[in-house]
């Protein structure tokens, strides 16, 4: 910047005034102009005479600025000299000296490029410039750079300078040895032998003897007794051998089912098993437990007991739970119906009936509280919830018509408000009820009877439709005796529990899709996963088997962490949870993940036993139930009591 103009701001750009010039500072940038803060001198001149202040100083205030700025058209190129403490007003060609620098751009007067001048030429001379001597030292090898190797030798002899690896190229990366595997596995070889050829026989005998030839009677009776022993498809396989005598060689035919037995071979060889199982050598037992997730990382699930409901005189045998989560109904021995307020354990109303209640569960369309006891099974509007759902129940059941005389082994009964306040229907069996199971839609009643003995198995199953009133037997024939059923979630399919084994119906197809072989001797209850892709089943004899329809009709696994019988078994809704009840006093909770991705197994882990019931004549917990969208379950019992579990 020394060589940029200074001129007074008072003036014009081409004009000076000499009256006001000031003298130039000479006392050197690196003296701090604080210094002479209290002053009235800036510094000294050549002559060592005190430079005064000027009397027009650069700083002024706020307003004498801002006049400036107004009415100054050259304040925007005005900057203040802390040396001389006068504005000085830049020129155009200092204002295009630093927009170079800013910019960092040469002046286009300077050339950057000089020609370069070679102090040495390049052409070889007669008489060199320099051609002094070579030194001694030069010709004597250094002593330095030798105890430099050395310590580079001896560093590459302990490994610490290593050579820098090749590079690999990327064309290359991706070739590799197809058979590497087969040569270099660790896994012990041994030799499988194939199957064994049979021995020959007369078939491949060119010249039997003369007793072993057939006449055209022999040859017609081995003909038809082929036809009459095997079937069309047992004799494309069979071979009929006639033997015949050639006199040479030459005349022997080509052998007819050549092709065929050495195509037979190749299956054999083909099916020949190539892996051999081998015994598991195991010295650490922590090998065989599997790598299953803690359970604290697989929260929310139920972990306490929180609230005890109380009022019942005899065993509990059933619950169901209102679709809002508000509401618990109970059904229990001493011919009761309770239904209770959740959150404060408040028993808002109880039913009496003349037998005991063996199954209750709440429609999950209507505000209907459907009851099994004894013979009938009875519909209440507990008058519990949305008003608007209490009321369209209401005009629901009103617009109603049953006729009775197309049911011969039930009858419907509608009752009216007048007549009972809370009973809206009741329908009257000929049989003793064992559970009643509503499908999603809220139409159908699946209900289970237990048949007299002089009646057959196919009058055990009976479905109710709601909206036209009728009744039917599904199944004509049905084998084994009927322990629990389930609606599919979302397709037009029933499951059907016997004693042994698990089948599966289309409603819409009328036909069987699969049945389930069960290791349980006697089944008590069975669920179906929300999704509708597994199975879970649980057995008087302990044990717990999960079923996954996708991949078998046996077991995928079964569990046997209950000591005694299991009467229980429950899916949560939305929760990956399900939970097992059992005459030991205990409710397990299980954790169990089921994925969309056919491939992938599902996860399941045991993760909390629950206790608190008391166990009364071989008696303890009898059924458990899920609240629709909290990680809580009820669970009632023999001793009386339903207990709730919260997280």
């Amino acid at each position: 910047m020394a060589s940029l103009k200074r001129k007074n701001s008072s003036t014009s750009t081409d004009e000076t005034d000499s009256d006001e010039e000031v003298p130039s500072n000479t006392i050197g940038s690196n003296v701090p102009l604080k210094w002479y803060e209290n002053h009235d001198h800036i510094g000294y001149d050549l002559d060592a005479k005190k430079i005064r202040k000027p009397i027009s100083s650069g700083k002024t205030d706020e307003i004498d600025e801002f006049l400036e700025k107004m009415e100054n058209a050259d304040y925007w190129r005005t900057v203040y000299d802390d040396l001389t403490g006068q504005n000085i007003t830049l020129t155009n060609e200092d204002i295009a000296t630093i927009q170079q620098i800013k910019n960092a751009q040469t002046h286009p007067d300077d050339y950057v490029y000089e020609p370069w001048l070679d102090t040495f030429s390049s052409e070889v001379m007669i008489h060199p410039i320099v051609n002094t001597p070579e030194s001694k030292a030069s010709f004597i090898p250094s002593k330095w750079e030798r105890l430099k190797v050395g310590k580079y030798l001896h560093a590459i002899k302990m490994g610490w300078i290593k050579p820098v690896p090749p590079k690999e190229d990327p064309l290359l990366s991706n070739n590799y040895d197809l058979w590497s595997d087969e040569t270099k596995t660790n896994l012990p070889r041994s030799n499988i032998p194939a199957p064994k050829l049979e021995l020959p026989g007369h078939q491949e005998s060119y010249n039997p003897s003369v007793e072993y030839l057939l006449d055209d009677d022999e040859v017609e009776r081995l003909k038809s007794k082929m036809e009459s022993d095997y079937d069309e498809n047992e004799r494309q396989t069979k071979t009929l051998f006639i033997p015949k005598k050639y006199s040479n060689l030459r005349q022997v035919p080509a052998y007819d089912h050549l092709v065929y037995e050495r195509f037979q071979r190749c299956l054999d060889l083909y099916l020949c098993p190539r892996q051999k199982r081998l015994k598991a050598n195991i010295t650490d037992l922590n090998d065989l437990i599997p790598d299953k997730p803690k359970p604290k990382d697989l929260h929310p699930y139920p972990l306490v007991q929180s609230l005890i409901y109380e009022g019942h005189k005899n065993i509990i045998r059933c619950l169901t739970c209102h679709s809002s989560g508000q509401w618990l109904a109970s059904g229990s021995d001493d011919c009761t119906v309770r239904i209770w307020e959740i959150a404060t354990t408040r028993c808002m109303n109880v039913f009496t009936f003349d037998k005991p209640v063996v199954s209750i569960q709440w429609n999950p369309v209507l505000s209907l509280l459907t009851i099994a006891t004894g013979t009938q099974i009875i519909m209440i509007n507990p008058k519990l919830g949305e008003n608007a759902k209490v009321i369209f129940t209401e005009e629901f059941i009103k617009q109603l018509s049953y006729d009775s005389s197309n049911n011969d082994d039930c009858q419907w009964l509608k009752t009216s408000d007048e007549n009972d306040k809370y009973i809206r229907l009741t329908i009257t069996h000929q049989i003793s009820i064992r559970q009643i199971e509503w499908q999603g839609r809220g139409d159908y009643l699946a209900c289970i009877l237990i048949p007299r003995s002089d009646q057959s198995q196919s009058k055990s199953i009976i479905i109710h439709h709601l909206s036209k009133g009728r009744s039917q037997y599904p199944f004509k024939q049905l084998k084994g005796a009927v322990q629990h059923v389930r609606f599919h979630p979302t397709k037009p399919i029933f499951i059907i529990a016997t004693q042994h084994s698990i089948k599966i119906y289309h409603l819409l197809k009328q036909q069987l899709i699969k049945r389930l072989y069960v290791n349980t001797k006697w089944i008590s209850s069975i669920d179906i996963h929300p999704l509708g892709d597994n199975i879970i089943c649980g057995g008087y004899d302990s044990k717990i088997n999960w079923f996954d329809l996708d991949l078998s009709v046996k077991p995928y696994e079964t569990y046997r962490y209950h000591k005694r019988a299991v009467r229980c078994v429950r899916y949560h809704t939305k929760l990956p949870l399900f939970a097992s009840t059992s005459d030991d006093g205990t409710c397990i909770i299980s954790h169990c993940t089921v994925y969309s991705d056919l491939l992938k197994n599902p996860l399941i882990v045991p993760v909390k036993i629950l206790r608190g019931h008391q166990i009364i004549n071989d008696l303890s917990i009898l059924d458990c139930l899920f609240h629709p969208t909290q990680p809580w379950i009820f669970t009632s019992g023999a001793d009386s009591t339903i207990r709730l579990f919260t997280n």
